[in-house]
Parts: structure tokens; sequence; C-alpha cells
């Protein structure tokens, strides 16, 4: 037995604020894709800082162990 369930257009949803879009669409206006791809390149900074970090742990201790002449 089926009860209250009914057909729903095709859409997807705004992966910013989780609004009903179109198919075709991935934001549901100009600031929720401004807030995405702000986002993204604060993501990006923080994985190049990490990245960078990484690689000072890593070769400044080989620097310091490094023999005088």
């Amino acid at each position: 037995m089926v009860i209250g369930l009914t057909k729903v257009a095709s859409h997807k949803h705004c992966i910013v604020c989780g609004k009903t879009v179109d198919e075709t669409e991935t934001f549901c206006d100009q600031v929720c894709e401004s807030k995405y791809r702000s986002a993204q390149r604060r993501q990006t900074l923080f994985f190049l800082v990490f990245v960078g970090l990484l690689i000072l742990m890593l070769i400044v201790p080989v620097i310091l162990k490094a023999p005088q002449v």
C-alpha cells in the first residue's frame, strides 16, 4: 500500500544553500556562486600553506644537520 507519493519535477539543489534549482544549474544565484568560489580559493590557499609547511618540516632538519665545512 503506497500513501502520499507525488511526482516531483526533475531538479537539483544549490550546492551552497540547498534551494531547489533547475537540472542544468549548480547554484541558485550569483551570491551562492560567489560564496562557493571564495570557499574554494580559501581551501586551495590552506592546502598550499599546508604543503609548504610540510616541505619546510622535512627540509629544514636536513639542512641543520648538514656537517659544517
